[in-house]
């Protein structure tokens, strides 16, 4: 586990999720603060709040670090339930007390983060054109791409197609980020 703090690659991934998750967390603040009254500091030390609690929660590892493929349901959940709680957790920024703490406006935030956290999970898991495919290695350059509706089966364009295969994601691996 804490061999990962001298992993390059964990760290990168590491804060690649933290940046997401604060961006998911200043969000509902940035929408309260054009119709309230929430200070940009509190925004600040939100996403702050966010992105460190989202390295400490990757301490227990990453899945895309470790070679591990999730399912994208299963992703999906942790990273929505992860991203809810680190939300919930950075909205009580600026209380002394538990009962100081807006539970309304918190929870909607936490909410409104989760919710943010999936969207971007599922844009970032759309399938890639499924209309083109690399060639054979044998009969074109390698990289050379074409429409497979003109040379492909019907078999082969499924294949492309499965939205079981995180190969065919227009950013493989991004499910487990």
């Amino acid at each position: 586990m804490l061999t990962n703090l001298t992993n390059a690659a964990w760290w990168k991934d590491a804060a690649l999720r933290g940046l997401y998750t604060a961006l998911a967390i200043a969000l509902p603040y940035l929408g309260a603060a054009l119709v309230a009254d929430v200070p940009w500091l509190t925004i600040a030390l939100t996403a702050s709040l966010g992105f460190l609690a989202s390295l400490v929660t990757s301490v227990a590892g990453l899945p895309e670090v470790e070679g591990v493929e999730l399912p994208w349901w299963l992703a999906a959940v942790e990273r929505v339930v992860k991203t809810f709680a680190q939300s919930l957790a950075a909205g009580f920024i600026g209380a002394t007390l538990i009962t100081d703490v807006d539970w309304a406006f918190v929870l909607q935030a936490a909410f409104l983060a989760a919710l943010t956290s999936l969207v971007r999970l599922i844009l970032a898991t759309l399938p890639g054109d499924p209309t083109r495919v690399p060639i054979d290695a044998g009969e074109a350059a390698p990289g050379t791409v074409v429409n497979i509706t003109t040379l492909a089966t019907a078999e082969e364009i499924a294949a492309v197609v499965d939205p079981h295969n995180p190969g065919n994601f227009t950013h493989p691996g991004a499910h487990n980020i």
